[in-house]
Order: C-alpha cells, then sequence, then structure tokens
C-alpha cells in the first residue's frame, strides 16, 4: 500500500500555529506521516527567520496529533552526540506512544556548521562518524550496555534506559539525497527504510533501487525488508488554466520563458491533478512504498486538501 507524507521545513520561517495546523491537517486527511528537516538556519542572513529545533518541533507536532507518524528528515549525526541522540529518540518514541520514525544523515548544510561552531569534516569521514554513531545508537536501544571504542566515539559500559517503546526500535530511515554509491553501501548494510530526494526521474530512481537491492543481497539481507520512500518538490494545480496561469505568471516573474520554466520543473511532480496521478502510478509501479510531498512552503494545507479531494482515492 503507498503511503504519503508530508514535508516540513521549519528553516522557512514557520510559527507554531502553522506547524500544528499542517500536523493536524495531515492526520484529518489520511496522510501518514509527517517530516521534518534538521537544520539551524535558513541563509547566513536570516536574522528575522524562524528555525525551530528538529527534535523540539517532533515533540510539539506529537502532542497535538494522535496517530499520525512523525519523523525526521533526516536528523544530522554531527549535530548531537549518537549516545544522547538515541535517548532523545527514545524517550520521543515513549511520548509518542510508538509513532516515530527515526531519519538519519550525514548532515551537508556547512553554513550551519560555521556559524554554531561544530566542526565540517570532509565528507568521508562524515560517513564514517555516521556509521559508527548508527552503531552506537542501535547497541543503545536493543542491548543491555554498549562498550564501543571507534575512531570518532567512544562509549563505555553504557546504560540506557528505556529503550525504545517500539521493539526492537523505531524503523531507521537513511536519507541519501540522489543516492552516491558510499550512502547506499551503508544503507543497504543498517537500514530499514531509505529515502531519495527531491528531483529525481523515475527510470533513474529505479535503478537506484536496483542497486540497493543487490548490496543488500550481498550482505545477506532480504531487499523486500527496505521500506522505499521518494521526496518530491511537488505543486498541485486545479486544472490546467490555473497551470497555465502560474507558469506565465512565474516566468514573468523570474524574467524568462514559460518553455525554459517548464525544462526546469522538469524534474519535479507539478501538474494538475490527473497529470499527478499518472505520476503517481509510475513511482509506485518501481516499488517506492511511500511517497513525501514537499509542496509549496505556507500552502501546504491548501495543497493536502486537494490532494486529498482530487488524487488520494484514484491510486
Amino acid at each position: 500500500m503507498l503511503t504519503y507524507g508530508v514535508q516540513i521545513e521549519p528553516q522557512m520561517g514557520y510559527n507554531w500555529e502553522d506547524i500544528t495546523e499542517i500536523v493536524q491537517t495531515a492526520e484529518q486527511l489520511d496522510f501518514t506521516h509527517t517530516w521534518f528537516s534538521d537544520h539551524l538556519l535558513l541563509r547566513e542572513d536570516s536574522i528575522d527567520t524562524n528555525c525551530f529545533e528538529c527534535i523540539s518541533a517532533m515533540m510539539g507536532a506529537v502532542a497535538r496529533t494522535e496517530k499520525l507518524r512523525i519523523g525526521p528528515l533526516v536528523l544530522c549525526n554531527l549535530y548531537r552526540y549518537p549516545a544522547v541522540l538515541a535517548k532523545q529518540i527514545a524517550t520521543l518514541d515513549h511520548f509518542s506512544k510508538g509513532r516515530i520514525e527515526f531519519g538519519f544523515g550525514t548532515g551537508w548544510k556547512e553554513i550551519e556548521f560555521n556559524q554554531y561552531g561544530i566542526e565540517f569534516p570532509s565528507g568521508g569521514i562524515r560517513l564514517a562518524m555516521f556509521e559508527e554513531a548508527l552503531q552506537i545508537i542501535k547497541s543503545l536501544w536493543t542491548e543491555e550496555r554498549t562498550n564501543f571504542d571507534g575512531k570518532y566515539y567512544k562509549i563505555k559500559n553504557a546504560v540506557s534506559a528505556p529503550k525504545p517503546y517500539q521493539k526492537p526500535h523505531p524503523t531507521i530511515w537513511i536519507g541519501v539525497g540522489s543516492g552516491k554509491d558510499k550512502i547506499l553501501n551503508l544503507t543497504a548494510k543498517y537500514g530499514k527504510g531509505v529515502n531519495f530526494a527531491w528531483a529525481i526521474p523515475v527510470e533513474e530512481l529505479f535503478q537506484k533501487f536496483l542497486k540497493l537491492d543487490e548490496l543488500m543481497i550481498k550482505y545477506g539481507r532480504d531487499p523486500r525488508d527496505m521500506k522505499k520512500s521518494y521526496g518530491a518538490w511537488a505543486q498541485i494545480y486545479r486544472d490546467e488554466d490555473e497551470k497555465k496561469k502560474h507558469l506565465k505568471e512565474t516566468a514573468e516573474h523570474q524574467k524568462i520563458k514559460v518553455e525554459e520554466l517548464e525544462q526546469r520543473l522538469s524534474r519535479i511532480i507539478h501538474g494538475t491533478p490527473d497529470e499527478i496521478v499518472s505520476k503517481i502510478k509510475e513511482y509506485k509501479k518501481i516499488g517506492v512504498d511511500h511517497m513525501i510531498w514537499f509542496f509549496p512552503v505556507k500552502e501546504e494545507v491548501e495543497q493536502m486538501q486537494l490532494f486529498k479531494k482530487e488524487i488520494m482515492s484514484k491510486i
């Protein structure tokens, strides 16, 4: 069964009333998940732009919903020490009575590291630290005591109680972006879910799935055990007239031709309800289990309502 989530980017300046309306609307309209990005700021000069901290925002979202699953897409490993993060997620999992997903990644937004005084190592080191962190977190969630003597992290005879509410622990989703080989390899070893984003054509995504399946088999895992999600930048228009009007106005604003704008938008999911339905079916056919919709900022409620009314029942 294909399920749907909605993406919230706290860095884009939401207030708490905005977030509450989005998560409650998502729950009412049968979206199964809401996902939060983990950022510390939008731009270097975003002095007056709100950017709520991810885990705190998730806690608030859980408190204002009853069945909606809540997850980070994705938590940056280097923003929190892995052992402390394991404790935070286990706590949140109990508070939600098992409605937490655990999206995890290496982190990439260098400006945040620089402004907050966090070291920003090379991509290879970030991947190595990420793998060590995954091992520590899983151990703390499942073992009575954890000892770990890695290159970057060391844990000595650590206990962590309570264990997560979900058994053995929340689903570990690894955010892979466009899916480079090294992060796909780690996903095949440790992940239970994978998310590709944000603008990947169907055929390209299918090839990434095939590569991931091969890697899972290499590690003795069944590819069917991996939940596969695709995160899409999206825009739904009520009809063809609204679509043409929007494209014309946007092209004029950007001082480009409509044809050039359409080319730029070719890798995202946008169109009339019928066009969206057709595109969703293509992704479903290649094995996507869950689609995460990144609607235009502050238009999430309207877009979800349109999605529920014109699209959801047709898939």
